[in-house]
């Protein structure tokens, strides 16, 4: 496949995404307001705190007499270059001392612009590594369609949370490192620090994970794979937003090493928070593991089936001596499991499947590209079963996403329990905050068409959006045909010999 080619394949699966993405305008929770309020603050106010927005969400903090989010501040940050091209256009500043509000038009705009936009270049990301890994073009569109619609990934990219923009970041710092032996190896390795760095100022959390990336790079030097001066080129890069999470505190709540979650203003949160612990982090209960892996309530396994390839993924890495990938790929899996294991919220609250553990899907997908990179009858048996798993996972993703994407904890079986009776038209529970279905772009532009329909047929307004997916992946495998397959060196180094360039 030629450069120009693989470029308008990558687009092509980028447009896809994206425009999935928007078709989606979920209400507000707590969670995600805490954090656009501090982006409508810097923006309308140049201001850190979030009085007079403090009512639109739990999830902030009180420090002498003001209030703040008690989020970090990587995405709020982020989320101020969208908010301000749309602030710019003429949208007006969101109304202080208001009641909650469900939905206001530039959550929308700010959600797509960061969550949805570094969802869809995580999943390009994703292709170029799958294709280093040995896979087709086509094994490689199906590898960024699976992560971006069939699994939480999709439901993460239409919300203001953190995880799609950690899952970019982590995922690109590793892309760079991957990348050695060229004249911007100093640039990659500066930029791999700055996004590995960035991606714990977003969520704690997945600090671990950027120690990992940081071993890599260190294992490539020892290796020679590098010149030891990316160390600090690499430092430098991470050192940049540490020192400005460390302002941030400073401004905010007085010095480099506090931050929100030590000034909880709602209880519950409170109890789990602290300054000796942020993140609440006890000891791992291990009797979370199995719902955590499987189950209708939040197993990994059940909200995105396609990695159920992963476990024989690792495996054929091992075997191809591809020790590098396969490590830091099950070194980033087990660490967002383990934190996932040892916090006391690990239900992740309102939310579709398991939500703490979305930042390593991404990672858990190479080695399911490694697997469909086979050439020979297990491949082949392997994309098979891919692409059915894929197919099921995005029947799954749809579902959730059409009712709001966010399940309360306390529902044990979400799925039969709250979804499947929204989508057949059976009365709304008492407690459901939201519509029966989120908003959406065919009932918005249309509702004159969807308003009058009854419950039962209030699904319709999502068969544009299957079409249009359905009709774009095959146009995808139709373009990617062309090319014969890759063959993989099987040798002590397992390195990918193309038939033609494909970066």
């Amino acid at each position: 496949m030629t450069d120009r080619a693989w470029i308008g394949l990558r687009a092509g699966v980028f447009l896809l995404l994206l425009a999935s993405y928007a078709f989606f305008w979920h209400s507000r929770d707590w969670n995600t307001a805490s954090r656009l309020m501090l982006t409508y603050s810097l923006v309308d106010r140049g201001s850190l705190s979030i009085d007079g927005l403090q009512d639109q969400t739990g999830d902030k903090a009180f420090f002498q007499g003001r209030y703040y989010s008690d989020k970090l501040p990587g995405y709020p940050f982020l989320a101020t270059v969208p908010y301000a091209a749309i602030r710019a256009s003429g949208a007006r500043p969101h109304p202080l001392n208001g009641p909650a509000l469900a939905h206001w038009a530039a959550d929308y705009g700010a959600t797509l612009a960061t969550s949805g936009l570094l969802t869809a270049l995580t999943a390009v990301i994703l292709m170029g590594l799958a294709r280093d890994l040995g896979c087709s073009p086509r094994s490689a569109v199906l590898i960024a369609l699976a992560y971006g619609l069939a699994t939480p990934a999709y439901v993460y990219a239409t919300l203001a949370y953190g995880h799609q923009t950690t899952a970019f970041a982590l995922l690109a710092s590793f892309a760079l490192l991957t990348r050695t032996g060229t004249r911007r190896d100093g640039l990659r390795a500066f930029l791999a620090g700055l996004l590995a760095s960035f991606a714990a100022v977003v969520e704690l959390q997945v600090g671990p994970v950027s120690a990992i990336l940081g071993f890599y790079l260190l294992g490539q030097v020892a290796a020679r794979s590098r010149r030891w001066d990316a160390i600090a080129t690499f430092g430098v890069g991470a050192l940049i937003p540490a020192l400005f999470l460390m302002l941030y505190d400073v401004l905010a709540f007085g010095g480099p090493f506090d931050m929100g979650y030590f000034h909880h203003a709602t209880a519950q949160f409170a109890r789990v928070h602290s300054r000796e612990n942020p993140l609440g982090i006890a000891a791992p209960d291990w009797g979370r593991a199995v719902p955590l892996l499987w189950g209708r309530y939040r197993g990994l396994l059940f909200y995105a089936p396609i990695l159920a390839l992963a476990a024989p993924g690792w495996v054929v890495l091992a075997a191809r001596r591809r020790w590098a990938i396969c490590l830091v790929s099950l070194a980033t899996c087990l660490a967002v499991f383990l934190v996932n294991l040892s916090y006391p919220e690990w239900t992740g609250g309102w939310s579709t499947g398991p939500r703490l553990l979305t930042p390593l899907l991404p990672f858990a997908m190479l080695p399911v590209a490694a697997l469909l990179a086979d050439r020979g009858r297990a491949g082949r048996v392997a994309r098979i079963a891919a692409v059915g798993l894929a197919l099921a996972g995005a029947v799954l993703m749809l579902l959730f996403q059409g009712v709001g994407a966010r399940m309360p904890q306390d529902v044990y079986d979400p799925l039969v329990e709250v979804v499947l009776p929204l989508w057949r038209g059976e009365p709304v529970p008492l407690w459901w905050t939201g519509e029966r279905f989120a908003r959406n772009l065919a009932a918005l532009a249309a509702p004159g068409v969807f308003s009058g329909t009854s419950p039962a047929w209030a699904w319709v307004r999502f068969l544009p959006l299957v079409a249009f997916q359905a009709f774009g992946a095959v146009a995808l495998a139709w373009f990617a045909r062309s090319e014969p397959a890759p063959t993989v060196d099987r040798g002590s180094r397992g390195a990918v010999k193309s038939e033609g360039p494909h970066r």
